[in-house]
This record gives structure tokens, C-alpha cells and sequence, in this order.
């Protein structure tokens, strides 16, 4: 299976450089897939713009994980699956404090092969696995049912591109940014990989480098905004056009190469007039990250995402990055 053999290959090269790595950038944003569709950026926590000429790609390597089997006396919905993401992002800086982006992503989605290690990771750490362990292993399945009708019947994995963004940025002040997204409809609503609607976002990141012998090392960040997406073709009759989101991070720097990341992601709820938590509820995925510079301009970055809100955020994600400056 060409996912498995991908995905074992990352997990060899994930473990061989995870030793040493630093977090020169922001950890990418990992969604499910009835919210990849919206309108949010992929990466938040960006406090400032690249200096003019100044030039940045980033190739990253994500796979999320995802589960949710709920009903209640009017609806259900089976979310269950896998998706490996490969992105590059461009970044190019211009003007006096200018910044303009392009983030290209493409996604192969299927059973996976993470349900087993997910069971096993929960069960360590004392989390629940909410019915994982009598699911159908490696399954692909997305449906939701209201009132005896279905609304959403996806079982079919696939291969294609997601929603293209093009992003600017301007230096407000020292360590303070505002920035823009316009999201294309390059992704298909009928695979989960985009809703078929052009979206917009505005959002704000700031940064704070704390002084001190020790807490020098610390940096805390954090990101708000608002994002807009257009009449899409998921869930069409319930969803949201307007969504705020936002991050806050904190950032440790081990050695001159080697930092840390703890990052905490929320967005509102996707969807309205449902009592399933898989779709009112704020998403709050948790993301710890390190990375090490192997160059002057150029690091590798290794990390994990793990739900901190049950139901409304992909079970478990993991991510291996390049980035080049």
C-alpha cells in the first residue's frame, strides 16, 4: 500500500533526526477533514515578516488521524479516518516591511495505519480511545445523518490537491504582524479535501521574548482572527460562514540549534444546529514541537498533535518539516 510505505519511510526518518531539532518556525496547523474546507490559516504564531528579499520554504510532511462514532435520538456521524499531507509554502519578503505567501497542498486520504499505535499511545498516557478499539481497523468512512436523512457519505479515499492560499503579511511593530489569507477552491468537497468556496481571513500575531539570565530562553506568542468562507458543498445547510480562531505558544530555546514548541490551536465550531459535539464544538488541538538547525538556513523540524478537546479535533497528528531561509 503506497500510504503505508510512505508513511513508514517518515517514521524511520522522523525517529533517526528526532534527537536533534529546532523550532525556528511555527508548527503547522493540523485540522480534520470537515474543517479543511474553511477558511484558516495553516500556520499561526508568526510575530514577524522577512525582511525585504528575504525569502523562506517550507515543505512539510503531516499525517492526522481521526475518529468519532456518536448518535443522539435525531442524529449520528462516523468520522474515521487517515490523511497525509504533503505542503510547500513560499514566503518572500518585499518593500519596508511586506510580506506576501503561497501555501500549496496535497493530500492523500484513506484507513491510514495509525489506528493501532493511537489505541496503544491512549491507553499509556490514561486517555479515552471512545470506542477505537471495536471499530473496523485502517476503515475510511465519513457520514452524517439528521432526521433519517443523510447528509454526508464519503468512503472513497483519494488523492488530490487541497485549498491553494495566497498570504501577505505587514510589520506593525516589533514582533507584531497583521496578515491576510485568500483561500482558492482547488480542493474537492466530494473527497473532504476543500468545500468547493473561496474563503478570507484576517488575523494578527504577536510575540513576546522574555529577558532574564535564564527565561531568555522563552519566548511566548499567540495569534487572533477571523476567517470567512463562501457557501460550500459540505454540509452546506449547516455551516458557518464566519469563524474566529486563534493560537498561544510558548517557545524554549535548548541550545543556539535546538528549540521547543508547546502551541494550543482553536477555532469556533464549523457547523450550527447539531448536538454533536463533532460539529458545535470548539476545536483545541494541542502541538509539542522541535526542531534543529542543520545550516545556517536550514532546519528540520519533527512533532505531534493530540486532541485537547474530545470529539472536535483530530485524535492524532504527526509531522516532519524542512524549512529553508
Amino acid at each position: 500500500m503506497n500510504q503505508g510505505r510512505t508513511m513508514r519511510r517518515f517514521a524511520l526518518l522522523a525517529f533517526a533526526i528526532s534527537p536533534a531539532l529546532f523550532a525556528d518556525d511555527p508548527p503547522p496547523v493540523e485540522q480534520g477533514a470537515l474543517v479543511r474546507g474553511f477558511a484558516l490559516p495553516p500556520v499561526l504564531g508568526r510575530p514577524d515578516v522577512l525582511p525585504e528579499r528575504g525569502l523562506q520554504q517550507r515543505i512539510y510532511l503531516n499525517d492526522t488521524n481521526e475518529f468519532v462514532d456518536r448518535a443522539n435520538a435525531s442524529e449520528s456521524i462516523i468520522v474515521d479516518g487517515e490523511a497525509t499531507q504533503l505542503s510547500y509554502e513560499l514566503r518572500y519578503g518585499f518593500g519596508q516591511g511586506w510580506e506576501a505567501g503561497l501555501f500549496v497542498p496535497l493530500l492523500l486520504q484513506g484507513g491510514g495505519i495509525l489506528d493501532g499505535l493511537i489505541q496503544g499511545w491512549h491507553q499509556a498516557w490514561g486517555l479515552p480511545n471512545e470506542n477505537r478499539n471495536i471499530a473496523p481497523q485502517n476503515r475510511y468512512l465519513y457520514q452524517y445523518t439528521r432526521n433519517g436523512q443523510q447528509l454526508l457519505d464519503v468512503s472513497q479515499g483519494s488523492l488530490t490537491f487541497g485549498d491553494v492560499r495566497l498570504t501577505g503579511g505587514y510589520r506593525l511593530s516589533d514582533h507584531l504582524a497583521a496578515r491576510a489569507m485568500l483561500q482558492l477552491p482547488s480542493g474537492d468537497g466530494s473527497h473532504l479535501s476543500g468545500n468547493g468556496a473561496v474563503g478570507g481571513a484576517l488575523w494578527v500575531d504577536g510575540g513576546l521574548p522574555l529577558s532574564g539570565t535564564f527565561i531568555n530562553r522563552i519566548t511566548l506568542y499567540g495569534s487572533l482572527g477571523y476567517g470567512y468562507t463562501g457557501a460550500g458543498d459540505v454540509l452546506a445547510q449547516m455551516q458557518k460562514n464566519g469563524l474566529p480562531f486563534g493560537a498561544a505558544g510558548l517557545g524554549f530555546r535548548i541550545t543556539p540549534r535546538w528549540d521547543a514548541k508547546v502551541q494550543v490551536y482553536f477555532h469556533d465550531a464549523p457547523y450550527r444546529g447539531s448536538e454533536l459535539s463533532a460539529l458545535d464544538h470548539i476545536a483545541a488541538p494541542l502541538t509539542v514541537s522541535t526542531s534543529y538547525r542543520i545550516a545556517s538556513h536550514a532546519a528540520l523540524s519533527l512533532g505531534f498533535q493530540e486532541k485537547a478537546n474530545i470529539y472536535a479535533s483530530p485524535d492524532f497528528g504527526l509531522f516532519l518539516g524542512v524549512v529553508t531561509q
